[in-house]
């Protein structure tokens, strides 16, 4: 039984420590999105999803749990970023800048699944105790 709990503790601080890298890499960004004139039209909806995105990160760093994020919120957020990406992905008169929605979806589209999977471990790690 001690050993299922060590390897479930080994696991979950794996999960938490892609979590912390995934953070990072969206939060990275949607911050230069926020800042960069090919972005200026919607300047205020990345905004608020960086505001978002941080504010996750910030409670995840406290809490290392992310069961507080409705899925409901998080896919209005995934479908906002989508929705960006599909904008500007194929600007002709943008330079590489228009890579960086891109790999804000995809960067979200990890923290979606290492959710999931964090949840699950948590749940199994009330089943130990």
């Amino acid at each position: 039984m001690e050993n299922n709990d060590n390897n479930l503790q080994r696991n979950l601080y794996e999960v938490e420590s892609k979590l912390y890298v995934a953070f990072t890499r969206l939060i990275g960004p949607l911050s230069m999105m926020a800042n960069l004139k090919t972005y200026q039209n919607d300047h205020k909806e990345i905004k608020q999803i960086l505001d978002k995105i941080v504010e996750w990160g910030t409670k995840f760093q406290t809490i290392r749990n992310l069961d507080f994020i409705m899925p409901n919120e998080l896919l209005d957020i995934y479908n906002k970023l989508d929705k960006l990406k599909e904008k500007y992905i194929f600007e002709v008169d943008t330079g590489n800048e228009d890579e960086l929605s891109d790999e804000a979806v995809i960067w979200l589209s990890e923290i979606m699944q290492l959710r999931k999977k964090l949840i699950n471990m948590r749940g199994e790690e009330k089943n130990f105790r």
